[in-house]
Order: C-alpha cells, then sequence, then structure tokens
C-alpha cells in the first residue's frame, strides 16, 4: 500500500417506517459487508422483539477517509422478511 493511499471504512445504518431505533453496523472495508450486517442486526432485532413480516428499510452507506467526517455515499432501499 502506498503511503499516499487514503484509508477508506464503510458503515451502514439501517432505517425502519416502525417505532424502532436506527440499527448500525460496525466499520468494513467493504460496502457489502457493511450493508450485509446492518439488514442481518435489523433482521434480529425485529426478531427478538415480536415482529414478524415484510417491512420496508432504507440502509445508508457511510464512508469515512482517516482524518476525515463521515460522508453518505449510498442508500439502499430493500424488504426484510422476518418469520
Amino acid at each position: 500500500m502506498r503511503a499516499s493511499e487514503e484509508i477508506k471504512k464503510y458503515y451502514a445504518i439501517t432505517e425502519l417506517d416502525l417505532d424502532v431505533p436506527q440499527i448500525a453496523s460496525k466499520m468494513h472495508e467493504h460496502i457489502s459487508s457493511a450493508i450485509d450486517e446492518a439488514l442481518d442486526r435489523v433482521r434480529e432485532y425485529l426478531k427478538t422483539h415480536g415482529y414478524e413480516g415484510k417491512f420496508q428499510a432504507n440502509v445508508n452507506v457511510f464512508v469515512k477517509e482517516e482524518g476525515e467526517t463521515p460522508r453518505l455515499i449510498q442508500t439502499v432501499k430493500t424488504k426484510i422478511i422476518v418469520k
């Protein structure tokens, strides 16, 4: 890795149209890993709190570069199924 290369880390925050808290992932090196973790965590939260069915979700993906403020780079709209 060159010294001039910036280190980027990604995290995702899932928002639902329910009265539940926003659920975030940890920092990841890849966008897809951050999205997968955020969706898994919200699915588990809903399941443990007795929710079942299909839910609309927005997953906001942020990038954090070394020494910089996090910034939104992508929003993914998806459905979550909880059984």
